[in-house]
This record gives C-alpha cells, sequence and structure tokens, in this order.
C-alpha cells in the first residue's frame, strides 16, 4: 500500500477524536479547491462534506468502514527534534482519509489505535518514512507476534472421580439404611 510521504493538511494542530464516544465531527481548511472539509464519524463509518471554493456546491461523501484500508499511524518529524504523531482512517484517496488524532507526546496513543482499530474490525497500519503503509506484522516482524498457548500440566483430577476439593472429605453416611424384604437398597449408576 502505498500512499503519499507529505504531512497532512490537517497534521498542524493538535486535536483527538474518542473512539468511545461516537458520533463525532472534526472540520479543518484544506489549502486545495475543496475549501473547508468536515467529517462527520459514527459506528459504521464516516461522512465526508466539503464545498468547492470555485462554484460552491456542496459535495458529501458517505464511506462505509470497509472502505478503509486500515487505522494507520504516521510519525512526522519537524526539523528541530519534535515528533508528531497522526493516526487516521486510511483510504486509497489521501483526501478521504479521516484524521482520528494528532498528538505531540506519545501518551495513549497506542490504546487509541487498538480501540479504533477494534472499533472499525481494520487492520493497524504504520505508515513508513517511505511513505508505504504497512501492516504491524510486516513492519515490525515476528516481534509482535503472539506466541501461540502453551499445553498445561494434566492433573489427577481430569480423571473420572471425585472433584479434588471434595477428596479431602470423607463419605458420609446418614446412619440409615433401607431394607425391603430383608434386603438392603443401595443406589448406583
Amino acid at each position: 500500500m502505498t500512499t503519499t510521504g507529505l504531512k497532512p493538511v490537517w497534521a498542524g494542530r493538535s486535536m483527538r477524536l474518542d473512539p468511545f464516544r461516537l458520533p463525532q465531527a472534526v472540520s479543518y481548511a484544506s489549502k486545495d479547491d475543496f475549501g473547508e472539509v468536515t467529517f462527520t464519524i459514527d459506528q459504521r463509518g464516516a461522512i465526508v462534506r466539503r464545498v468547492l471554493k470555485m462554484s460552491g456546491l456542496p459535495a458529501t461523501i458517505v464511506l462505509p468502514a470497509n472502505a478503509f484500508l486500515g487505522v494507520a499511524a504516521r510519525a512526522i518529524e519537524d526539523g528541530e527534534g519534535h515528533v508528531t504523531v497522526t493516526l487516521e482512517l486510511l483510504h486509497n484517496d489521501a483526501m478521504l482519509s479521516v484524521p482520528l488524532l494528532v498528538a505531540g507526546d506519545l501518551d495513549d496513543i497506542a490504546a487509541d489505535w487498538r480501540a479504533w482499530a477494534e472499533a472499525y474490525r481494520l487492520p493497524m497500519l504504520l505508515i513508513e518514512a517511505d511513505g508505504v503503509a504497512r501492516t504491524l506484522e510486516e513492519s515490525l516482524g515476528a516481534a509482535i507476534k503472539a506466541l501461540p498457548p502453551r499445553e498445561r500440566r494434566k492433573r489427577a483430577s481430569s480423571m473420572p472421580r471425585r472433584p479434588r476439593f471434595l477428596m479431602r472429605r470423607r463419605t458420609g453416611a446418614l446412619g440409615m439404611r433401607l431394607v425391603i424384604e430383608g434386603e438392603e437398597i443401595i443406589a448406583r449408576d
């Protein structure tokens, strides 16, 4: 997946949309002919509203969640050593990518990244310095892959017998017997 390596227009200011409080809206002024852009995000996807500068005509695009490639994280470094991290719903068309978070500090970014990915059931992507969006498994390799579960020990308690906590107790006697016509009646399986 290739994306442009350019800094998005909306990455200039800090903002955060909460993945647990939907629907939400965010607006920004674009530098192209589309003027102000408004994104409304709900559980099903996003609605993009633009007003063309030249003609003043409104344009509305409804995007379901599966129209996006994934929830992408991008680190943008300025010349002074400051890092800005952005989260976005990544679309093939860069103009339809939806900003979710722009932050200078790295607190809670991973939690938001995972929450947005789970909310929309999309993969977590990482946009690298070359502008290519890759999944975490491709980017970080086997370092993040989960290990298979270890097999647990077989206990004697898994045998068909009394449960372990009852093994400490003796079987009780009622102190009476049922005898019918000289024979003792015993209930057995």
